[in-house]
């Protein structure tokens, strides 16, 4: 993905208009691209996830993120200035502006009932804030997973989301490799203060991108 601020004219913007469409003959509901929907009530939802496992609850998580992946990519590659040939549809994600990818895939959160998405850079991290979420904390392993199971299906680059803080219905979760999120994990076990969490991160990452340079054909991440 390009860092925001740099805009391509021809990406497109996300268009709601026509995406569900109720078939009350059928008795069926749909989003455009995507399986049959069900409307359930969030609480029960919400039930769900206070009472299901780990493992369940991420299976859950990850295939709806993904599906949203799915779409976002579609959508991209679409408008990339090589549409007409056959390409890597995570190729087109990577090569969208910031803004672009965070505008659709907050999109698809929206037209699931599960919030509003918004994107913030604190030094290298990037914390992605889902706000007004109806699953409160129950639903912060389905909102981990869904994130990430989305980005990965989106740009083909696998990640990991962990939840920072949450403030009744608005919380941040972090984006980075399995490592980082450990860490950030163990980090916050101990009490530690998420604003501080990230200024840790921060410091063993650029640690880390130091010693890299300083050391040729050194590889890895934090």
């Amino acid at each position: 993905m390009r860092p925001e601020g740099e805009h391509i004219m021809s990406e497109p913007r996300f268009d709601p208009s026509n995406a569900i469409t109720f078939d009350l003959a059928r008795g069926i509901v749909q989003l455009e691209g995507a399986p049959l929907r069900v409307l359930v009530p969030a609480d029960a939802l919400a039930l769900l996830c206070r009472t299901a496992g780990p493992g369940p609850i991420a299976a859950f998580g990850r295939s709806i993120g993904e599906a949203m992946g799915r779409r976002v990519a579609s959508r991209l590659a679409r408008s990339a200035p090589n549409a007409g040939a056959a390409q890597d549809h995570g190729a087109a994600v990577r090569g969208a502006s910031l803004e672009a990818v965070v505008e659709h895939l907050g999109g698809e959160i929206a037209l699931a009932g599960l919030g509003s998405l918004g994107l913030e850079r604190w030094g290298r991290a990037m914390v992605m804030l889902i706000d007004q979420s109806p699953l409160g904390a129950d639903g912060d392993g389905v909102l981990e997973t869904m994130l990430e199971g989305a980005i990965e299906a989106a740009t083909g680059k696998k990640v990991r989301a962990r939840c920072l803080v949450r403030d009744g219905v608005r919380a941040r979760y972090l984006i980075g490799s399995e490592r980082a999120t450990y860490r950030v994990r163990a980090w916050l076990m101990q009490g530690v203060a998420w604003g501080e969490v990230l200024t840790r991160l921060h410091a063993m990452e650029s640690t880390a991108s130091g010693s890299r340079d300083r050391t040729p054909g050194a590889g890895g991440g934090a």
